[in-house]
């Protein structure tokens, strides 16, 4: 992949923005030759990276793919005790960071140190892992999803090929430790000989895994005037809320991904609307991220979009399957190394090439009358309203649901919610309207109530609100709050 990306432009081409400093085709390969002999020289086989966004996040990633080195990204908000188990769990070597402490050295790169670890056992890992990402899943226990980085070109050239944007000129808001972000955002643009903008969190708006400061977000996306950007939902519901209070999206946008949960038609009508050139997609990390993908030749909102060229979907008893460019298998479960096929958990359909995704198999739920309902299907109804920031809709055994709310402002009221709900009840069959309702504290990823790439911990947030959901059962008052 290295070379295919060092042919792409010419050598004089501008290949990472990082602040004031612009790195061409020419220095981004003088960068990784240099990384590449450093690495080996001190005989590492797997790098854990702890880097913020940055330019030596893309040197290092670029040298461990040159040199076969196995790299292991960190993302910044997992704990303490969730990054020494990813250290010891994935038996890295050698740990980088951007952070200066105690126990660790210089390197020869600027503002980068570096710690020995002593390995005491290797767990089992499938052969030519290249990238070991993890993610939390259902648990807070992190999981390692081997890949290949070959399985991850294909990948990126896959994505190059389906856009069909030649030098895009792409702006990271994403951390790179997120494999979309990293496959999507970094090895896609290079490929096709464009410029990736890179930013530290701070510049971001991001503290942590939250956005903090949305005005510092939306004046990096005006000054940076890129051509492609990745989202989640929750900030595609910032740029909306900003595009309908005046904020004027760049002229130079062109394509902007959105995956990650389910979203809303109605929020991606919305968006498009606003001047938002928005395309849902589909992927995991077990499929090498992005399975499918809507572009502007294709493009069915209803749908997460056309499957990509280098897999096959089908289905079983309404799951979708994943077959073709599949992950190695899970870090130290020998039992899963190279699969043929991934049971995705998702429920679906593909008709004339689109998939189709309905919710999660497991996070269905069976009210009392024995109907079914995906409760992402309304959550993603809520979060088009524009009025909230998270929801989470509850019903099992239940004969109604109920929603848990984070208004996206305090400002919100009950009159707008009342209202809000009202509307999407009315578009929703009888055992799919909320009867009750309750606004919450945002739900954050260190109270345990969210996975690490931000996904609802369900089982988490039952428990710990059970109380508030059963006085919603029990209480004739459908609206309270509990900031």
């Amino acid at each position: 992949m290295i070379e295919t990306i060092l042919s792409s432009a010419e050598p004089s081409a501008i290949a990472l923005v990082c602040g004031q400093n612009q790195i061409s085709y020419q220095q981004l390969g003088d960068n990784i030759t240099v990384r590449v002999n450093w690495l080996k020289a001190n005989g590492v086989e797997r790098l854990a990276m702890a880097l913020d966004n940055g330019l030596e996040w893309v040197y290092f990633d670029l040298a461990c793919t040159a040199a076969d080195i196995c790299i292991i990204p960190i993302p910044g908000f997992f704990s303490p005790a969730q990054q020494a188990h990813l250290l010891q769990k994935s038996g890295a070597d050698l740990l980088i960071s951007d952070v200066a402490a105690e126990q660790l050295h210089n390197t020869p790169f600027t503002d980068i140190y570096y710690q020995l670890n002593p390995i005491e056992q290797l767990c089992a890992m499938p052969n030519n892992t290249g990238k070991i990402t993890f993610t939390s899943g259902s648990t807070g226990t992190p999981k390692g999803v081997c890949l290949s980085h070959h399985s991850q070109h294909v990948v990126a050239q896959s994505l190059v090929e389906t856009i069909g944007i030649q030098q895009p000129r792409h702006l990271c808001l994403l951390p790179l430790a997120t494999l979309l972000e990293n496959i999507a955002g970094v090895y896609a643009p290079l490929l096709a000989g464009g410029t990736v903008i890179l930013a530290t969190s701070a510049q971001r708006g991001f503290k942590g895994s939250r956005l903090t400061d949305i005005p510092a977000m939306l004046a990096l996306i005006q000054h940076s005037q890129p051509n492609t950007l990745i989202l989640v939902p929750e900030l595609l519901l910032v740029l909306l809320s900003a595009c309908q209070q005046g904020w004027q999206v760049p002229a130079s946008l062109q394509f902007i991904a959105v995956g990650g949960a389910k979203v809303s038609a109605s929020l991606l009508n919305q968006a498009k609307q606003a001047g938002l050139p928005v395309y849902q997609g589909y992927g995991l990390s077990e499929c090498v991220s992005v399975v499918a993908l809507n572009t502007a030749k294709h493009d069915i909102f209803q749908s997460v979009g056309k499957v990509l060229a280098h897999n096959q979907i089908t289905q079983q008893s309404g799951e979708i399957v994943v077959r073709g460019n599949l992950f190695l298998g899970y870090l130290d479960e020998p039992e899963t190394f190279h699969p043929e096929q991934v049971l995705t958990g998702d429920r679906g359909r593909v008709e004339d090439g689109y998939v189709y995704v309905e919710g999660r198999t497991k996070h269905l739920i069976i009210n009392s009358f024995g109907r079914n309902v995906s409760p992402e299907w309304i959550e993603a109804e809520l979060i088009a309203s524009g009025l909230f920031a998270q929801t989470i809709v509850l019903g099992e055994a239940r004969p109604h649901c109920v929603a848990l709310l984070v208004p996206i402002s305090k400002q919100i009221s009950e009159a707008q919610i009342t209202f809000a709900i009202g509307q999407i009840n009315a578009a929703l069959p009888d055992y799919g309207q909320i009867k009750a309702w309750s606004c919450i504290s945002p739900m954050t990823y260190q109270a345990g109530l969210l996975t690490a790439n931000g996904k609802l911990q369900r089982a988490n947030i039952s428990h710990t609100y059970q109380r508030l959901v059963e006085s919603l059962y029990q209480s004739d008052n459908q609206f309270e709050v509990e900031y």
